[in-house]
């Protein structure tokens, strides 16, 4: 069978990259829109928060599809992505519903007896929050009652991670490019639809539906794609580049380049990690940044909720920002690190 990466491939992905820079740097925009949103701000971060979360995407289809391409193992690939994702995802949500019982209008046996406090648990974490967001009598006085409304993107990563094996198959199976085109065609026309239906019936469930994986997965095998043609990628990047940035930039211009969005967002960002290497220095020290996402949304709804933010906006942003990095370093010490290197959790046998 031929090999899915060549050797110069192989040797050119595994040079140093600054990816960990990458994911702080769209990790701290998220949670710089987060706090104006929430705190009901007027003021615009020259990064979106979809932004942000299609930067994710496209990592996570260049990192974990090389991953699944080394390995091979499908009960392995499996293990290393519920070690991953779930602990701090569970985490948090049994957290915030702890702590609901602090903040709730509602008595502690009313809070605790109430249908919606069960419901918020097995909605969110079954991976689907968007059917219960809200936790009983909890932020109910805040500009916006959502107890984390970062959560929405989780069901679509774990629903790429599903995919990733099933891909793997037919690239084995069938031409990759043949399929990556498919993909791609696929992600296009259920945007379309979507934004069609929108259009028509101005009913926003259809938005909801738009933003699911249907028309993500062009981000995320964004990213698989530039990893297949690595060696392409940057032999000719001098020339791909330049073009990327116009078609990013130009994406309002015409259907063409809104299509192409996905691809040249993605040439630009990886390469970008390739090329910036002198901020590879955060390699050396643990990533949080996976923490920050899923913590900071309910650590700012809680500080509005204390109506800090009244009493002086950036000594709110910064007790925020600040507890956000605690928590995370703290899930990641003793949460996360612990079951990735299998201290937690791991079989006799």
């Amino acid at each position: 069978m031929k090999k899915m990466l060549s050797e110069e491939s192989v040797e050119l992905i595994q040079k140093d990259n600054c990816f960990d820079f990458i994911r702080y740097f769209f990790t701290i925009s998220i949670f710089i829109v987060h706090f104006f949103d929430l705190t009901n701000i007027n003021q615009n971060w020259f990064v979106s928060g979809a932004t942000g979360v299609k930067a994710f995407f496209i990592i996570s289809g260049f990192l974990i599809f090389y991953s699944q391409i080394q390995k091979q193992n499908l009960k392995y690939y499996i293990e290393k992505r519920i070690r991953r994702i779930l602990p701090p995802y569970i985490s948090v949500i049994f957290l915030c519903t702890f702590i609901g019982i602090f903040l709730t209008k509602l008595s502690f046996t009313e809070y605790i007896i109430s249908g919606d406090t069960y419901k918020y648990l097995i909605a969110n974490l079954s991976f689907l929050n968007f059917i219960q967001p809200t936790l009983p009598g909890v932020f109910e006085s805040n500009f916006m009652p959502t107890v984390n409304g970062s959560l929405w993107t989780m069901k679509v990563e774990v629903m790429f991670y599903i995919s990733v094996p099933i891909i793997f198959f037919l690239f084995k199976k069938y031409n990759k490019l043949s399929i990556m085109i498919a993909i791609f065609l696929f992600a296009i026309f259920y945007d379309y639809c979507f934004t069609m239906l929108y259009e028509q019936t101005n009913n926003s469930i259809y938005l909801l539906i738009r933003k699911q994986i249907g028309s993500q997965l062009v981000y995320f095998y964004s990213g698989t794609f530039i990893l297949l043609y690595f060696n392409y990628f940057i032999k000719y990047l001098k020339y791909l580049f330049p073009i990327a940035i116009i078609l990013y930039f130009g994406q309002d211009l015409n259907f063409i380049f809104s299509c192409l969005e996905p691809l040249s967002f993605a040439t630009i960002l990886i390469g970008l990690a390739y090329n910036l290497k002198y901020l590879n220095f955060l390699r050396k020290y643990d990533n949080i940044s996976y923490g920050m996402y899923l913590y900071h949304f309910p650590i700012i709804q809680v500080i509005i909720y204390y109506k800090i933010p009244q009493y002086n906006i950036y000594l709110a942003f910064f007790i925020a920002f600040m507890l956000t990095i605690v928590i995370s370093a703290l899930s990641w010490r003793f949460i996360e690190k612990p079951i990735i290197e299998k201290r937690y959790f791991t079989s006799s046998r």
